[in-house]
């Protein structure tokens, strides 16, 4: 049985299955009015020296979406993202990146949060100093559920609008290689199993946080 669910799970077709409902759950949407970008990290190269720090693949495509929008329309950023030791805080490691780029990119960083709830607890304080009604907050698609259905909660004050990036999921006819095992497919799978459970644990804290 083992054997079995972990040829399961290592199937392409089995990423559509399980991931997919979650990258198209959610559409992106813009607000018209003049707002700020908040970019959730996705991992990094752990390092205590900011020059050799970098981002992962992951957040290299969360960091171009947000940059894509902040470029585009002339909106500022938060990069989120701490570390969990004396390491270089993600944001910081995505700011470096960012302010290379766009030098003259109004940029801000929260880098004492390790998880997403963190994320968003602790970005509250700067978007209610800055005053802005709205905020988009961009993330892969797959985490875009529990992410906006986080910051809801936590921050309802903010009309919070979705920028999801990064689908992973094949968009093809089926064919004979969705039915192929293959490592990327089982990495796929691995993020989705771990988000719906994320997404349980997220709901029972939100619940049991407003009670």
């Amino acid at each position: 049985m083992l054997a079995l669910g972990l040829y399961f799970i290592s199937l392409p077709i089995a990423a559509r299955i399980t991931l997919k409902p979650l990258e198209m759950s959610i559409q992106p949407s813009l607000p018209q009015e003049k707002t700020i970008i908040v970019v959730l990290g996705g991992g990094q190269r752990r390092t205590k020296d900011l020059l050799e720090a970098d981002v992962s693949p992951h957040t290299l495509v969360r960091l171009i979406g947000g940059l894509e929008l902040a470029i585009q329309f002339d909106w500022p950023v938060i990069f989120c993202g701490g570390s969990y030791s004396k390491e270089v805080p993600e944001a910081l490691t995505m700011a470096k990146r960012a302010r290379r780029l766009f030098p003259n990119l109004t940029i801000y960083e929260e880098s004492q949060s390790r998880t997403t709830w963190e994320n968003l607890k602790n970005v509250s304080p700067l978007l209610k100093s800055l005053k802005l009604n709205d905020a988009v907050i961009v993330t892969h698609g797959y985490h875009m559920p529990r992410a906006l259905m986080t910051a809801k909660k936590m921050v309802p004050e903010i009309n919070w609008h979705p920028y999801p990036v990064g689908k992973m999921t094949d968009v093809a006819p089926l064919s004979l290689i969705d039915f192929l095992p293959n490592a990327s497919d089982l990495h796929v799978n691995s993020l989705a199993l771990r988000e719906y459970l994320g997404i349980v644990a997220y709901k029972i804290k939100l619940l049991l946080s407003w009670t």
